[in-house]
């Protein structure tokens, strides 16, 4: 891999492309050879069903050549028994010879014999103890099946007589004697050996076989050892119908076709096993399997290769710029690539346009420092005359009522709020000047209002020295005065508390006045949010000053209960001090 990326090293980006272009035609290559695969399943199969049908038409021609010679030796004997009279026991044993000649003509026929129609009784019979003897219901599924319909040939179910070896078959059909149209029931039993030949003489292949179906799709005949495994195919035969479909039975691949006997209502299912065919189609496989791994295996390294020795070069400026976006101030850091010439142009501008940027920052910086100082002084000065106009307005009522004393006390307590709150320039104080600076200013308003409220100070000793912003208590305690107690019949109450926790410097202003409904607190939060006016500078006045100075790591918020009071949190991080 690090010989290719140092193969690709100051080369163009076109030579890189050329590269690539070589990995796809290697691709185009395996997709041919995907193709060709394919094309050669397809041959393959075909192939298979050409053969299994050209197999199993030759199968059914045999099968049909030997039912045609069995109906033509029925045909003859109907021809002969038409003239002869063989209602009487001697014109049957007269016809009987005539059979016993058919039978040493034809070695698979084991017994001719002719039953009357109404009556049931053997007529003539090669087996001349028949000869007059009733035919048994139970023995007659041949005859009824005969009677029924007199137009076809009758082929039973194989089957093997008690005593005898291997199986036989009948074969029935509905007659006319005696030349006035008395109608009887030939019956030719048949060895079943013949067929048995037949389907050794094909060559099926391994598991191969024949099976025979009526048209209830009950087994006939099967040339299977275990004739208890043929009914599995049942469901196969039943998709196909009719025509040739490949499928896997059991541990053999077999090409199935299923063709009509003509002359019987049987159907021939021919299984043959492909299982040779399916070895040549492995050997294929595994052939274009091991060339296609091998042509895919190197053009992935080589398109691998190629990629990253485009990408290599693009990740380092990546890297780079991520360093710039998780710092909290922009530090300008040189990039040195060695790579193709368009990456190496790329790298020079990058460098360039950071030396740039850093250029711009550090006099943004400089502006915005400078915006920031004068939004908060902006602010604070916004607070600063309306402290003063309240306060004179108090000692104004205090004189005009001949309060001298109280107007006196009023006038140092300003004074003292002065120098806290105008005299020191400085944006932020300790907790300890803030909280005198609200004594102050509580001493004023207690006084003007005559004592209608009282107040308290919960204030922590760790909390005293830790520095917070000017003048953020002072207007909160105005609010709980002009909008919690104003016109409270009772006597209101103020408490001032503050605290550090988790990180936070914690200021909480209480009252115990009227409160204000949910409805009202969001839309002063929304009021915060949007910078929508608002009916005073106060508390409008903290958050835009808190958030200006602390940023979104501060938190302001409102908490209130209708006739119970509301509370005003502030929390300044300690990081920010």
């Amino acid at each position: 891999m690090n010989r290719i990326s140092k193969l690709f090293k100051s080369k163009p980006v076109g030579f890189i492309i050329t590269a690539a272009c070589v990995a796809i035609v290697l691709a185009l290559a395996s997709l041919l050879l995907l193709t060709t695969f394919s094309n050669f399943k397809t041959g393959i199969n075909s192939a298979v069903n050409t053969q299994t049908r050209e197999l199993s038409t030759q199968i059914v021609y045999n099968y049909e050549n030997y039912i045609g010679s069995i109906i033509a030796t029925s045909n003859s004997i109907q021809t002969n028994i038409a003239r002869r009279d063989v209602a009487d026991y001697e014109g049957g044993c007269r016809f009987a010879e005539y059979l016993k000649e058919v039978i040493q003509l034809k070695s698979d026929v084991i017994n001719i014999a002719v039953y009357d129609y109404e009556t049931g009784r053997c007529l003539t019979s090669t087996n001349t103890e028949e000869i007059g003897e009733v035919l048994l219901s139970s023995d007659a599924n041949w005859f009824s099946e005969a009677v029924s319909d007199p137009t076809v040939h009758v082929f039973s179910v194989p089957y093997s007589e008690f005593g005898s070896e291997g199986y036989k078959i009948n074969v029935s059909k509905q007659i006319k004697y005696r030349g006035d149209g008395a109608i009887g029931v030939l019956k030719i039993e048949i060895s079943f050996q013949s067929f048995i030949e037949l389907v050794d003489k094909s060559n099926l292949g391994e598991g191969g076989h024949i099976t025979i179906i009526d048209p209830d799709y009950e087994i006939v005949y099967t040339s299977l050892s275990d004739p208890g495994s043929a009914a599995d195919e049942i469901g196969v035969v039943r998709e196909i119908v009719l025509g040739t479909q490949n499928t896997a039975l059991g541990e053999y691949n077999m090409a199935v076709n299923v063709d009509t006997l003509s002359n019987t209502k049987w159907r021939i299912c021919v299984f043959i096993n492909v299982d040779k065919l399916a070895e040549i189609e492995s050997i294929f496989v595994s052939t274009a399997v091991i060339v296609s791994v091998i042509v895919l295996i190197v053009g992935v390294v080589l398109l691998a290769g190629v990629a990253r020795a485009i990408t290599s070069p693009m990740e380092q400026l990546e890297l780079a710029m991520r360093k710039v976006e998780k710092s909290d101030y922009f530090r300008m850091e040189e990039v040195d690539i060695v790579a193709s010439r368009e990456v190496e142009a790329l790298t020079r501008r990058f460098n360039k346009m950071m030396r740039k940027i850093g250029e711009l920052m550090e006099h943004v910086i400089s502006e915005q420092d400078a915006q920031r100082k004068s939004e908060l002084k902006a602010l604070q000065n916004q607070i600063n005359p309306h402290f003063l106009y309240n306060t004179l307005d108090s000692i104004m009522w205090l004189i005009e009522n001949n309060k001298n004393r109280e107007a006196g006390e009023m006038v140092v307590a300003l004074a003292r709020l002065f120098r806290i709150g105008i005299s020191n320039d400085n944006l932020v104080i300790p907790v300890r000047d803030e909280i005198e600076h609200v004594r102050n200013y509580l001493l004023i308003q207690s006084i003007r209002y005559a004592d209608s409220f009282d107040y308290e100070f919960d204030v922590d000793d760790g909390a005293l020295d830790v520095p917070t912003m000017k003048l953020v208590l002072q207007p909160l305690v105005e609010n709980c005065i002009y909008h919690g107690l104003r016109n409270r019949i009772d006597k209101g109450y103020i408490k001032i508390s503050a605290y550090v926790e988790s990180g936070y410097l914690v200021l909480r202003v209480s009252d115990n006045g009227y409160g204000m409904r949910q409805e009202a607190i969001d839309g002063l939060h929304r009021s915060f949010e949007n910078g929508e006016a608002s009916g005073g500078v106060g508390l409008k006045n903290i958050y835009q000053r808190v958030m200006i100075f602390y940023g979104r790591n501060a938190e302001m918020k409102i908490e209130s209960e209708l006739d119970e009071g509301t509370t005003i949190i502030i929390k300044e991080p300690l990081s920010k001090k």
